[in-house]
């Protein structure tokens, strides 16, 4: 080691030159002109000069990116190499505020993981739920079908789609360790698409998944789908609820409070378990939508929410046939342009559009053009929202009292609910 005095920048940018003392092994790239230079030309003096200034922004440019990179991954910017800082960059820093460190450490940056997909997350819930998923083979006649289904309880109670057992003449589950066993119908609610089953001989302490709450779901989150596509076992797909509150129809007859999702669904997927992020069940997934001409899912599927199971979990799983409350009619929304084509003065509510002959609604004298703005006092706004309260507060046989504008009057008139129409589906 000797000494050597240096010059160092002390502004990058006017490269205004102070003295400054230091000591620097004889081997280090000299990155200064010395402060005592014996007498040369002006043109040696003006490179060196320029190479020191080069020298210095290349640094420079070093401590930004290296900087930037930090900030970029969530962690502060060091230096991950050994060599020493030059002066000319250490006064720079300063003169910034930028910590200078003093020898070199090594970069930990904080682990990157996406807010939708964390891989430690989806494979435990996959490790953990996967078992609890069961494969559905069906006999009709000649015919076979087949889907999923999700064991709910220890003793063998299996929850999967109505239209997976629909009219079926033999069940038969297969277990995680192809164990198969013969499973009976306990309770059915057809509206809702839900079945529960009963596994005979079910062996002791069967692994179960907890069911969720549907009503707390928000869109954007997580949804993990886990089924038997096309007989291939335990299947999983990751995606997001895409959306809440859907009507589907099976024919006539709707299914309200249908969860939408993104996560892949095919064929064989039907009964299966839709999972939140903490593993439990909050749909069972049970359709898809497809586009005229194609075939194949096409990133909307749709589950039947836990909500829907829970309604009538006690009564399913005491083997009653569930029915729903049915008025009788079909309808439009009215909206101030509807209004002003039906001729009405209300700009809100549901214009019947037909009126089932022998239903409730025909007995409680509605008629088509009529525009029911009113259930038991509740406004009525469309007609999704009238058949979800209806179907949400309503048994068949209790009695409503709805609010009807016919032409200039407004009027009340009772009806009593009935069962929906088995068979062909009625409005």
């Amino acid at each position: 080691m000797r000494e050597r005095t240096l010059r160092a920048c002390d502004s990058m940018a006017d490269y205004v030159c102070t003295r400054m003392e230091v000591t620097q092994s004889a081997d280090v790239p000299d990155f200064a002109i010395s402060a005592d230079p014996p007498i040369r030309s002006r043109r040696v003096v003006v490179l060196r000069l320029v190479r020191t200034a080069l020298s210095g922004l290349v640094w420079f440019a070093i401590v930004v990116v290296l900087l930037g990179v930090g900030a970029a991954a969530g962690s502060t910017a060091v230096w991950a190499t050994d060599a020493k800082v030059p002066p000319q960059v250490a006064a720079f820093l300063r003169r910034t505020g930028v910590a200078m460190p003093v020898r070199a450490v090594q970069v930990e940056q904080a682990p990157v993981k996406s807010g939708l997909y964390d891989r430690a997350l989806v494979t435990g819930i996959y490790d953990r739920a996967s078992p609890s998923i069961v494969e559905i083979t069906t006999s009709r006649g000649e015919r076979r079908g087949s889907g999923s289904g999700v064991l709910i309880s220890p003793n063998g109670t299996v929850l999967t789609n109505y239209h997976v057992v629909r009219d079926a003449t033999s069940i038969e589950v297969t277990l995680l360790d192809h164990t198969r066993l013969v499973a009976t119908m306990l309770g059915r609610d057809p509206q809702d698409d839900i079945a529960f089953l009963r596994l005979e001989d079910a062996p002791p302490s069967l692994q179960t998944l907890t069911l969720g709450d549907s009503d707390e779901l928000r869109p954007g989150e997580l949804a993990i789908a886990i089924g038997n596509p096309i007989g291939l076992d335990r299947s999983i797909s990751v995606g997001v609820i895409s959306g809440l509150g859907r009507t589907l129809r099976d024919g006539d007859r709707p299914m309200r409070h249908i969860i939408q999702t993104d996560a892949t669904l095919n064929p064989g997927n039907s009964g299966g378990a839709l999972l939140n992020a903490a593993g439990e069940v909050i749909g069972i997934t049970n359709a898809i939508e497809r586009a005229a001409g194609r075939t194949g899912f096409g990133g909307i599927g749709y589950a039947v929410p836990s909500s829907s199971v829970k309604r009538f979990a006690d009564r399913l799983l005491a083997g009653e046939h569930i029915r729903h409350a049915w008025l009788g009619i079909s309808g439009q929304d009215v909206t101030p342009s509807a209004a002003r084509e039906l001729g009405v003065t209300v700009s809100r509510g549901v214009a019947i559009g037909s009126v089932v002959g022998v239903g409730p609604a025909a007995r409680a004298g509605l008629r088509k053009g009529d525009v029911i703005t009113a259930v038991d006092r509740a406004p009525v706004e469309t007609m999704d929202a009238f058949g979800a309260y209806l179907d949400r507060t309503y048994r068949p046989g209790d009695r409503v009292t709805l609010t009807i504008s016919r032409g200039s009057e407004t009027i009340e008139t009772m009806a009593t609910l009935e069962p929906w129409p088995e068979g062909d589906m009625a409005p």
